[in-house]
C-alpha cells in the first residue's frame, strides 16, 4: 500500500506572491504616472547650484511648455561643450530672438552667468519641481562602465536563478 502525502502550500509563498503582484502593480503605475505627467529624473553634476541643490541629488522634473517658462525656473537644458550632457541651471533672463525663446542661466553658487545664451527649439522644457537628495549617485553610478557592467551581470544571473527555481519547482 502507498502512502501519499498532500504537501500545503506553505503560507508565506502566498503572502510573498501577493507581495510581488502588489509591487508589480506599483511599478506599472508609477511609470503610468511619470509617462502622462511627463515626469523626468536628472542627477545633480555639480556644486554649482548648492544650496539649493548639492552633488548627488536626483531632480525631478516636469515638462512645461516653453511659454510657460519663467525667470527663475531651475531648467535641464543639454550642455552645449560636451554633447549628450545636462546641466540644471537657474533661468536668469529670458528673450526672444527671431521668434524664438532664447535663455540666459546661472548657477545660483556661480558668481557670474553662464557665457553663453542658449535658444529653446523644443516645445518643452524640463523644469525642476522637486529633488531627492543623494539619490542621484545611484543613477551616476550607472555612467561608469564597469559598474553597468557587474550590473548587467548581476541582473542576468539573478533572471537565470529564478528561472531555474521556476522550472523546477514545476515539473511538467
Amino acid at each position: 500500500m502507498a502512502i501519499t502525502t498532500h504537501r500545503k502550500k506553505p503560507a508565506r509563498g502566498v503572502v510573498s506572491g501577493v507581495l510581488l503582484a502588489v509591487l508589480a502593480v506599483t511599478a506599472v503605475a508609477g511609470a503610468l504616472v511619470v509617462v502622462l505627467a511627463r515626469i523626468g529624473f536628472s542627477p545633480v553634476l555639480s556644486p554649482s547650484m548648492e544650496p539649493a541643490f548639492a552633488p548627488g541629488d536626483l531632480l525631478v522634473t516636469r515638462a512645461v511648455p516653453v511659454a510657460d517658462l519663467e525667470v527663475g525656473d531651475v531648467v535641464v537644458l543639454p550642455r552645449p561643450d560636451v554633447a549628450g550632457e545636462r546641466y540644471a541651471h537657474r533661468v536668469i533672463e529670458l528673450t526672444t530672438r527671431s521668434g524664438e525663446p532664447v535663455v540666459r542661466t546661472k548657477g545660483d553658487a556661480n558668481e557670474a552667468a553662464d557665457p553663453q545664451t542658449l535658444r529653446i527649439t523644443s516645445p518643452t522644457v524640463p523644469v525642476a519641481v522637486a529633488n531627492v537628495p543623494v539619490v542621484g549617485r545611484i543613477a551616476l553610478l550607472g555612467r561608469d562602465t564597469g559598474v553597468r557592467i557587474g550590473l548587467i551581470v548581476l541582473i542576468g544571473g539573478a533572471v537565470l536563478i529564478g528561472l531555474r527555481r521556476l522550472i523546477y519547482r514545476n515539473p511538467r
